[in-house]
């Protein structure tokens, strides 16, 4: 099977978080996103460029996040630089969830727009 998923990074303005980013595939599912806000854009483009060096530079961690849960992150000092998007019933959906993040991240190009988000 090619690769025919593509994948962007969209920036959001959250009021409670400042700036944050989401990898979106090309049919707008949320693949993974920052671990924190960042104060302004300018931030928020340097941390995607972290998650590129980490793809390559750090391990993920899967863990449960409840007796029934997984997610995925990927830390790096001083905190998770990308964390899952949402909590798998399975360990292994999780791994997988992360594995496709890794893949697709390290070439996702980046929306410039700011988008508002009300989460």
């Amino acid at each position: 099977m090619g690769d025919t998923l593509t994948a962007r990074f969209e920036f959001y303005e959250r009021a409670c978080a400042g700036v944050t980013w989401r990898l979106l595939s090309s049919n707008n599912r949320d693949l993974g996103r920052s671990g924190a806000g960042f104060p302004d854009v300018d931030a928020c483009l340097r941390a995607v460029d972290e998650v590129r060096a980490a793809v390559t530079e750090v391990e993920p961690v899967i863990h449960r996040v409840s007796r029934l849960a997984w997610a995925w992150r990927l830390d790096a000092a001083p905190g998770a630089v990308a964390i899952a998007s949402r909590a798998y019933q399975r360990r292994v959906q999780a791994q997988t969830a992360c594995d496709l993040f890794l893949r697709l991240a390290a070439t996702a190009p980046v929306t410039p727009e700011v988008r508002q988000s009300r989460t």
